[in-house]
Protein backbone atom coordinates (compact mmCIF):
# COMPACT_ATOMS: atom_id res chain seq x y z
CA UNK A 1 0.00 0.00 0.00
CA UNK A 2 1.22 3.74 -0.95
CA UNK A 3 0.21 6.66 1.00
CA UNK A 4 0.77 10.02 -0.62
CA UNK A 5 2.27 13.06 0.44
CA UNK A 6 0.60 15.35 2.34
CA UNK A 7 1.55 19.00 1.09
CA UNK A 8 -0.17 21.82 2.88
CA UNK A 9 -0.70 25.00 0.70
CA UNK A 10 1.12 28.03 1.32
CA UNK A 11 -0.30 31.54 2.35
CA UNK A 12 -0.49 32.57 -1.18
CA UNK A 13 -2.49 29.42 -2.52
CA UNK A 14 -4.60 29.97 0.33
CA UNK A 15 -5.31 33.67 -0.65
CA UNK A 16 -5.75 32.75 -4.32
CA UNK A 17 -9.00 29.94 -3.19
CA UNK A 18 -9.87 32.85 -1.23
CA UNK A 19 -10.29 35.54 -3.60
CA UNK A 20 -11.29 32.44 -6.75
CA UNK A 21 -13.88 31.37 -3.97
CA UNK A 22 -15.73 35.04 -3.82
CA UNK A 23 -15.57 35.40 -7.67
CA UNK A 24 -16.79 32.40 -8.21
CA UNK A 25 -19.48 32.71 -5.28
CA UNK A 26 -20.63 36.39 -6.59
CA UNK A 27 -18.76 38.37 -3.84
CA UNK A 28 -16.96 39.61 -5.97
CA UNK A 29 -18.32 41.07 -9.57
CA UNK A 30 -16.73 41.69 -12.61
CA UNK A 31 -15.49 45.54 -12.69
CA UNK A 32 -15.13 45.81 -8.83
CA UNK A 33 -11.90 47.03 -7.56
CA UNK A 34 -9.83 45.22 -4.94
CA UNK A 35 -8.11 47.14 -2.15
CA UNK A 36 -4.35 47.97 -2.36
CA UNK A 37 -1.64 45.18 -1.40
CA UNK A 38 -1.31 46.41 1.72
CA UNK A 39 -4.60 46.97 2.95
CA UNK A 40 -5.66 43.81 1.65
CA UNK A 41 -2.45 42.57 3.76
CA UNK A 42 -3.79 43.85 6.74
CA UNK A 43 -7.10 42.69 6.54
CA UNK A 44 -6.31 39.40 5.84
CA UNK A 45 -3.78 39.14 8.58
CA UNK A 46 -0.62 37.67 5.92
CA UNK A 47 2.32 39.52 3.98
CA UNK A 48 2.19 41.65 1.17
CA UNK A 49 4.39 39.39 -0.45
CA UNK A 50 1.84 37.02 -0.43
CA UNK A 51 -0.77 39.38 -1.49
CA UNK A 52 1.57 40.53 -4.45
CA UNK A 53 2.46 36.59 -5.63
CA UNK A 54 -1.27 35.80 -5.13
CA UNK A 55 -2.42 38.88 -7.10
CA UNK A 56 -0.03 37.70 -9.71
CA UNK A 57 -1.50 34.48 -10.62
CA UNK A 58 -5.09 35.38 -10.15
CA UNK A 59 -3.96 37.94 -13.12
CA UNK A 60 -2.55 34.62 -15.02
CA UNK A 61 -5.51 33.26 -13.90
CA UNK A 62 -8.01 35.67 -15.89
CA UNK A 63 -9.73 36.49 -12.67
CA UNK A 64 -8.17 39.76 -11.77
CA UNK A 65 -6.95 42.71 -14.48
CA UNK A 66 -4.01 44.34 -12.83
CA UNK A 67 -3.36 48.30 -14.55
CA UNK A 68 -1.16 50.54 -13.37
CA UNK A 69 -3.57 53.39 -13.34
CA UNK A 70 -6.46 51.81 -12.16
CA UNK A 71 -5.04 48.97 -9.62
CA UNK A 72 -6.69 45.93 -9.89
CA UNK A 73 -10.04 44.54 -10.61
CA UNK A 74 -12.10 41.66 -10.68
CA UNK A 75 -11.69 40.23 -14.79
CA UNK A 76 -14.37 38.57 -16.76
CA UNK A 77 -12.68 35.43 -16.62
CA UNK A 78 -15.02 33.79 -19.42
CA UNK A 79 -13.31 36.36 -21.95
CA UNK A 80 -9.87 36.70 -19.87
CA UNK A 81 -9.89 32.68 -18.70
CA UNK A 82 -7.25 30.32 -20.05
CA UNK A 83 -7.85 26.49 -19.44
CA UNK A 84 -5.85 27.23 -16.38
CA UNK A 85 -9.20 28.83 -15.35
CA UNK A 86 -10.93 25.80 -16.22
CA UNK A 87 -9.38 23.88 -13.52
CA UNK A 88 -9.48 26.54 -11.06
CA UNK A 89 -13.35 26.14 -11.28
CA UNK A 90 -13.26 22.57 -10.99
CA UNK A 91 -11.39 22.87 -8.14
CA UNK A 92 -13.37 25.49 -6.32
CA UNK A 93 -16.64 23.29 -7.44
CA UNK A 94 -14.99 19.81 -5.45
CA UNK A 95 -14.01 18.50 -8.42
CA UNK A 96 -17.63 19.39 -10.28
CA UNK A 97 -18.65 21.40 -13.27
CA UNK A 98 -21.90 22.98 -13.46
CA UNK A 99 -24.21 22.61 -16.67
CA UNK A 100 -23.75 25.36 -18.33
CA UNK A 101 -20.15 24.45 -18.42
CA UNK A 102 -20.26 21.17 -19.10
CA UNK A 103 -22.75 21.93 -22.08
CA UNK A 104 -20.23 24.70 -23.82
CA UNK A 105 -17.24 21.66 -23.58
CA UNK A 106 -19.88 19.80 -25.49
CA UNK A 107 -20.18 22.34 -27.77
CA UNK A 108 -16.49 22.77 -28.53
CA UNK A 109 -16.24 19.39 -29.07
CA UNK A 110 -18.57 18.62 -31.79
CA UNK A 111 -17.28 22.07 -33.27
CA UNK A 112 -13.46 20.76 -33.37
CA UNK A 113 -14.37 16.67 -33.80
CA UNK A 114 -17.49 17.25 -36.03
CA UNK A 115 -15.27 18.66 -39.14
CA UNK A 116 -12.39 15.91 -38.89
CA UNK A 117 -14.76 13.19 -39.58
CA UNK A 118 -16.12 14.61 -42.65
CA UNK A 119 -12.63 15.88 -44.04
CA UNK A 120 -11.33 11.98 -43.30
CA UNK A 121 -14.53 10.46 -44.57
CA UNK A 122 -13.93 12.09 -47.47
CA UNK A 123 -9.92 11.40 -48.31
CA UNK A 124 -8.92 8.38 -45.28
CA UNK A 125 -6.01 6.36 -47.10
CA UNK A 126 -6.01 2.20 -46.34
CA UNK A 127 -3.12 3.56 -43.60
CA UNK A 128 -5.71 5.42 -41.71
CA UNK A 129 -8.24 2.61 -41.45
CA UNK A 130 -5.74 0.73 -40.30
CA UNK A 131 -4.72 2.49 -37.73
CA UNK A 132 -8.54 3.12 -36.47
CA UNK A 133 -9.02 -0.33 -36.63
CA UNK A 134 -5.55 -0.47 -34.69
CA UNK A 135 -7.41 2.23 -31.69
CA UNK A 136 -10.42 -0.07 -31.52
CA UNK A 137 -8.20 -3.04 -30.41
CA UNK A 138 -6.08 -1.14 -28.06
CA UNK A 139 -9.81 0.37 -26.65
CA UNK A 140 -11.58 -3.20 -26.45
CA UNK A 141 -8.49 -4.28 -24.24
CA UNK A 142 -8.68 -1.03 -21.92
CA UNK A 143 -11.97 -1.77 -21.61
CA UNK A 144 -11.29 -4.53 -19.64
CA UNK A 145 -8.53 -3.15 -17.77
CA UNK A 146 -10.73 -0.56 -15.97
CA UNK A 147 -12.60 2.75 -16.14
CA UNK A 148 -9.57 5.55 -16.43
CA UNK A 149 -7.71 3.11 -19.49
CA UNK A 150 -10.82 2.60 -21.15
CA UNK A 151 -11.37 6.61 -21.17
CA UNK A 152 -7.40 7.18 -22.48
CA UNK A 153 -8.08 4.69 -25.18
CA UNK A 154 -11.46 6.76 -26.23
CA UNK A 155 -9.16 9.91 -26.01
CA UNK A 156 -6.67 8.21 -28.28
CA UNK A 157 -9.16 7.37 -30.60
CA UNK A 158 -10.74 10.88 -31.06
CA UNK A 159 -7.58 12.66 -30.88
CA UNK A 160 -6.19 10.36 -34.26
CA UNK A 161 -9.33 11.45 -35.61
CA UNK A 162 -8.28 14.70 -35.85
CA UNK A 163 -4.61 14.55 -36.49
CA UNK A 164 -5.89 11.57 -39.61
CA UNK A 165 -8.07 14.49 -41.08
CA UNK A 166 -4.79 16.82 -41.76
CA UNK A 167 -5.41 19.40 -39.22
CA UNK A 168 -2.23 19.67 -37.11
CA UNK A 169 -3.89 22.25 -34.84
CA UNK A 170 -7.11 20.12 -33.22
CA UNK A 171 -4.92 17.84 -31.87
CA UNK A 172 -3.14 20.17 -30.04
CA UNK A 173 -6.19 21.90 -28.57
CA UNK A 174 -7.78 18.54 -27.77
CA UNK A 175 -3.98 17.41 -25.75
CA UNK A 176 -3.96 21.14 -24.21
CA UNK A 177 -8.01 19.85 -22.98
CA UNK A 178 -6.70 16.41 -22.09
CA UNK A 179 -7.31 16.84 -18.14
CA UNK A 180 -11.03 17.79 -18.72
CA UNK A 181 -11.37 15.12 -21.46
CA UNK A 182 -10.67 12.30 -19.33
CA UNK A 183 -12.77 13.17 -17.08
CA UNK A 184 -15.62 13.51 -19.53
CA UNK A 185 -14.35 10.10 -20.83
CA UNK A 186 -14.44 8.25 -17.41
CA UNK A 187 -18.05 9.88 -17.02
CA UNK A 188 -19.38 9.14 -20.42
CA UNK A 189 -18.26 4.91 -19.60
CA UNK A 190 -20.15 5.21 -16.12
CA UNK A 191 -23.45 6.53 -18.19
CA UNK A 192 -23.42 4.68 -21.20
CA UNK A 193 -21.06 1.45 -20.72
CA UNK A 194 -18.31 -0.37 -22.14
CA UNK A 195 -20.42 -2.13 -24.45
CA UNK A 196 -22.31 0.54 -25.56
CA UNK A 197 -18.89 3.31 -25.89
CA UNK A 198 -17.01 0.50 -28.19
CA UNK A 199 -19.71 0.10 -30.37
CA UNK A 200 -20.32 3.68 -31.33
CA UNK A 201 -16.30 3.67 -31.81
CA UNK A 202 -16.69 0.48 -34.33
CA UNK A 203 -19.93 2.39 -35.79
CA UNK A 204 -17.04 5.61 -36.72
CA UNK A 205 -15.01 3.38 -38.08
CA UNK A 206 -17.39 1.86 -40.29
CA UNK A 207 -19.03 5.06 -41.56
CA UNK A 208 -15.45 6.35 -42.43
CA UNK A 209 -14.43 3.05 -43.91
CA UNK A 210 -17.67 3.68 -46.03
CA UNK A 211 -17.18 7.75 -46.79
CA UNK A 212 -20.32 8.69 -44.70
CA UNK A 213 -18.86 11.75 -42.92
CA UNK A 214 -22.61 13.33 -42.41
CA UNK A 215 -23.50 9.63 -40.70
CA UNK A 216 -20.01 9.63 -38.96
CA UNK A 217 -20.93 12.86 -37.55
CA UNK A 218 -24.53 12.42 -36.78
CA UNK A 219 -23.42 9.51 -34.97
CA UNK A 220 -21.30 11.66 -32.70
CA UNK A 221 -24.01 14.40 -32.58
CA UNK A 222 -25.84 11.91 -31.35
CA UNK A 223 -23.87 10.73 -28.59
CA UNK A 224 -22.71 14.43 -27.24
CA UNK A 225 -26.76 15.36 -27.02
CA UNK A 226 -28.02 11.85 -24.85
CA UNK A 227 -24.95 12.41 -22.77
CA UNK A 228 -26.11 15.94 -22.07
CA UNK A 229 -30.09 14.81 -21.49
CA UNK A 230 -28.34 12.45 -18.92
CA UNK A 231 -25.90 14.65 -16.95
CA UNK A 232 -27.76 18.04 -16.98
CA UNK A 233 -30.40 15.86 -14.49
CA UNK A 234 -27.95 16.24 -11.78
CA UNK A 235 -27.36 19.41 -12.44
CA UNK A 236 -23.34 18.54 -12.17
CA UNK A 237 -20.81 16.42 -13.75
CA UNK A 238 -18.46 14.73 -11.14
CA UNK A 239 -15.39 15.11 -11.85
CA UNK A 240 -12.72 13.78 -9.27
Amino acid sequence: MEFKEIVAPSIRELFVQQVVGMILSGQLRSGDKLPTERELADEMKISKTAVHEGIRELHRLGFLDVTSRRGVSVADYAQTGTLDTLLAIMRYHGGQLDAKTCRSILKVRYYLEGPAFLELAASHTDADLARLDELYGQAEAASREGVYAFANALFRYHRTVTFLSGNSITPLILNAFSPVSLEFWREYIEVFGADSCLERLKGFTDHIRAGEGEAAVALFREGLEEFERRTERTGFMRVD
